[in-house]
Protein backbone atom coordinates (compact mmCIF):
# COMPACT_ATOMS: atom_id res chain seq x y z
CA UNK A 1 0.00 0.00 0.00
CA UNK A 2 0.92 3.21 -0.79
CA UNK A 3 -0.43 5.34 1.64
CA UNK A 4 -1.04 5.54 5.45
CA UNK A 5 -4.03 6.48 7.54
CA UNK A 6 -3.32 8.74 10.59
CA UNK A 7 -4.80 11.47 13.09
CA UNK A 8 -3.48 14.64 12.92
CA UNK A 9 -4.46 16.43 15.78
CA UNK A 10 -4.42 20.60 14.90
CA UNK A 11 -3.97 22.62 17.64
CA UNK A 12 -4.54 26.28 16.20
CA UNK A 13 -8.32 25.05 15.07
CA UNK A 14 -8.38 22.39 18.16
CA UNK A 15 -9.95 20.10 15.92
CA UNK A 16 -8.46 16.24 14.68
CA UNK A 17 -8.68 15.13 11.22
CA UNK A 18 -7.89 11.50 9.53
CA UNK A 19 -5.99 11.96 6.62
CA UNK A 20 -4.55 9.20 3.80
CA UNK A 21 -0.68 10.25 3.83
CA UNK A 22 1.59 8.97 0.42
CA UNK A 23 4.35 6.68 2.14
CA UNK A 24 6.99 7.70 -0.59
CA UNK A 25 6.64 12.28 0.15
CA UNK A 26 9.14 13.92 2.41
CA UNK A 27 7.48 15.23 5.49
CA UNK A 28 8.15 18.72 4.33
CA UNK A 29 5.92 18.19 1.83
CA UNK A 30 3.41 16.51 3.66
CA UNK A 31 3.24 19.62 6.22
CA UNK A 32 3.43 22.29 3.50
CA UNK A 33 -0.09 19.95 1.55
CA UNK A 34 -1.55 20.06 4.95
CA UNK A 35 -1.19 23.70 5.73
CA UNK A 36 -2.13 24.64 2.55
CA UNK A 37 -5.55 22.22 2.74
CA UNK A 38 -6.04 23.32 6.37
CA UNK A 39 -5.84 27.13 5.46
CA UNK A 40 -8.37 26.65 2.16
CA UNK A 41 -10.73 24.49 4.41
CA UNK A 42 -10.77 27.30 6.85
CA UNK A 43 -11.05 30.19 4.41
CA UNK A 44 -7.42 31.89 5.62
CA UNK A 45 -8.22 31.25 9.45
CA UNK A 46 -5.20 28.87 9.85
CA UNK A 47 -2.01 30.67 8.39
CA UNK A 48 0.11 29.80 4.91
CA UNK A 49 3.17 29.31 7.38
CA UNK A 50 5.50 26.52 6.73
CA UNK A 51 7.62 26.50 9.86
CA UNK A 52 5.13 23.73 11.18
CA UNK A 53 6.62 20.40 12.16
CA UNK A 54 4.77 16.77 12.85
CA UNK A 55 5.00 15.59 16.39
CA UNK A 56 4.15 12.09 17.28
CA UNK A 57 2.02 11.73 20.91
CA UNK A 58 2.86 8.25 21.53
CA UNK A 59 7.04 8.52 20.61
CA UNK A 60 7.11 12.22 22.13
CA UNK A 61 9.14 12.91 19.11
CA UNK A 62 9.31 15.79 16.31
CA UNK A 63 9.86 13.66 12.66
CA UNK A 64 12.64 15.62 10.82
CA UNK A 65 11.19 17.12 7.69
CA UNK A 66 13.56 15.70 5.11
CA UNK A 67 12.57 11.93 6.01
CA UNK A 68 9.71 10.61 3.83
CA UNK A 69 7.18 8.77 5.82
CA UNK A 70 8.47 5.16 5.38
CA UNK A 71 11.73 6.33 6.54
CA UNK A 72 10.65 7.82 9.45
CA UNK A 73 8.30 4.81 10.44
CA UNK A 74 4.99 6.55 10.27
CA UNK A 75 2.43 3.85 9.19
CA UNK A 76 -0.86 3.31 9.62
CA UNK A 77 -2.95 4.19 13.10
CA UNK A 78 -0.29 7.14 14.26
CA UNK A 79 -1.51 9.93 16.38
CA UNK A 80 0.44 13.25 15.38
CA UNK A 81 -0.01 16.98 16.52
CA UNK A 82 0.60 19.04 13.52
CA UNK A 83 2.59 22.87 15.39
Amino acid sequence: MNKVLVTIKVLRLNEEFEVFLPVNKKIVDIICMLVKSLNELTNGVFPLTYNNLLYDIDQNVFYDPSLSLKDAGINNGKKLILI
